[in-house]
């Protein structure tokens, strides 16, 4: 009967400990002016939807998050219009969100008083800065307001303190980046008055600061992406450095940020978003590539190459790079000069399966000439030895390279069945792409024709 009664004890701390894993983020609308609540993660510095909660008649709304980890969420309508939450797991939140403002009502945790005694202390700065188009501001009332708030902030900041260490440490961290942030967010939204450089108070003059951005901190607040842009762009411009300048402002920025993952996300965030061909975006890559210091950055990256690229005979061929059966890692581009023939297929494909002989006899056929047959498998990264497996087996020639699933090539290559085959010209552009399979005597010809050329 003991031991029943222990076992008993154990579940249920084994269930509690479970449930403390969830945050209940429980609110209300003040005068019902929205139907729907959305709730964002911070991914990268960027606010994310992960949920959306419907406004009960009696204004009533409710979020169970189970945080992968200690960080700010943000609830509101839209990424402007928000109000932060500071969720680690196994808490309760309670807040009355209005038009214009939030307020903790009720049960709440230590962090998010802390984060509300900064959001009541900025709330006049942040309206006047942010929402330009609520309320009427010019240079002449806001400057002196902002001098102050400037000024008193270090005395507010010491007394922020929660007893998390971590979190404390955070807060300030970004409330000094939003102090910068209101400050720029006012020169660079529409007024009825500009203020002239000399305009400008004594508090824009501690803005700009090498040791800023030297760490990746930025990227835990839900604003952090646009507060770094908005910075190294307020910076530059104190250079008097024209973007019409190109090499000389991205130079500029980069030595802006003293952290290259930082880097990176200006690049994509700014300098990515402005191409309009995909050739911009290849220079782009070949010269920040580097910069692409996280598998999220590279995807962002990429996809800006996927959304401007053209599947068209005769237009760039899509580069990609993924590793062969030894795990080295292999691109498209190291081919140019030889006529490539890209074979996309997978284990799992009958049709591919069928192909195989006739690949095989005009790999042989053309062995010594400038066509590399290079084999692209679709499998999934669970299936990677299964693929080993095949080949070995089948005895496949060629170059063979494993691209985890259908990734960036399908993605460039519009690529919804396999097999595929596409052919590319010694100079990298594209001659098919969908060309005749290798048991159509029309491919064999296709090679032919572009190594007489």
């Amino acid at each position: 009967m003991k031991r029943i009664f222990v076992l008993i004890l154990v579940l249920c701390f084994a269930r509690m400990l479970v449930a403390q894993e969830f945050t209940a983020i429980k609110g209300k609308i003040k005068d019902q002016w929205l139907s729907q609540v959305k709730l964002y993660e911070t991914i990268d510095g960027t606010p994310v939807v992960c949920a959306v909660a419907k406004v009960e008649p009696d204004g009533s709304f409710g979020f169970l998050v189970k945080p992968k980890k200690p960080g700010f969420y943000v609830l509101g309508e839209d990424e402007r219009m928000n109000f932060p939450v500071y969720v680690k797991g196994g808490e309760e939140i309670n807040i009355e969100l209005q038009e214009n403002k939030a307020t903790l009502v009720d049960k709440n945790t230590k962090e998010n008083v802390q984060l509300y005694k900064w959001q009541e202390y900025a709330y006049n700065i942040w309206l006047k800065s942010v929402f330009f188009d609520k309320i009427i501001s010019t240079y002449e009332d806001f400057f002196p307001e902002y001098e102050k708030f400037i000024e008193e902030l270090p005395a507010f900041k010491a007394g922020l303190k929660s007893g998390d260490k971590m979190f404390d440490t955070l807060l300030k961290e970004w409330i000094d980046y939003a102090a910068d942030y209101y400050g720029i967010v006012f020169l660079y939204t529409p007024r009825s008055k500009h203020p002239k450089t000399s305009d400008y108070p004594a508090s824009y003059n501690r803005i700009v600061n090498s040791d800023k951005f030297a760490d990746e901190n930025v990227l835990a607040f839900p604003n952090g992406i646009t507060m770094l842009r908005l910075y190294t762009i307020f910076a530059v411009n104190q250079k008097n450095i024209s973007p019409a300048d190109k090499a000389a402002y991205e130079q500029a920025c980069l030595e802006v940020i003293p952290n290259d993952r930082l880097r990176g996300e200006f690049i994509v965030d700014r300098f990515f978003s402005q191409y309009r061909t995909y050739e911009e975006y290849l220079d782009g890559i070949s010269r920040f590539g580097k910069y692409w210091l996280s598998p999220s950055l590279k995807a962002r990256a990429e996809a800006v190459g996927t959304k401007l690229y053209k599947t068209r005979a005769g237009g760039i061929a899509a580069d990609f790079t993924y590793p062969d059966v030894k795990g080295h890692d292999v691109s498209l581009s190291d081919f140019r000069g030889k006529v490539v023939l890209i074979d996309v297929w997978a284990t799992w494909c009958g049709p591919c399966k069928q192909e195989i002989p006739y690949l095989k006899k005009m790999e042989e056929e053309m062995k010594e000439t400038d066509v590399v047959f290079l084999g692209v498998s679709v499998d999934e990264a669970r299936n990677r030895q299964k693929w080993l497996d095949f080949i070995e087996k089948e005895k496949l020639g060629g170059i063979q390279v494993f691209a985890s699933g259908w990734s960036k090539i399908t993605k460039d290559y519009r690529i919804t069945g396999i097999p595929r085959f596409i052919v590319i010209d010694r100079k990298g552009n594209v001659v098919s792409f969908d060309a005749p399979r290798p048991s159509n005597p029309a491919l064999k010809k296709m090679l032919e024709m572009e190594l007489k050329k």
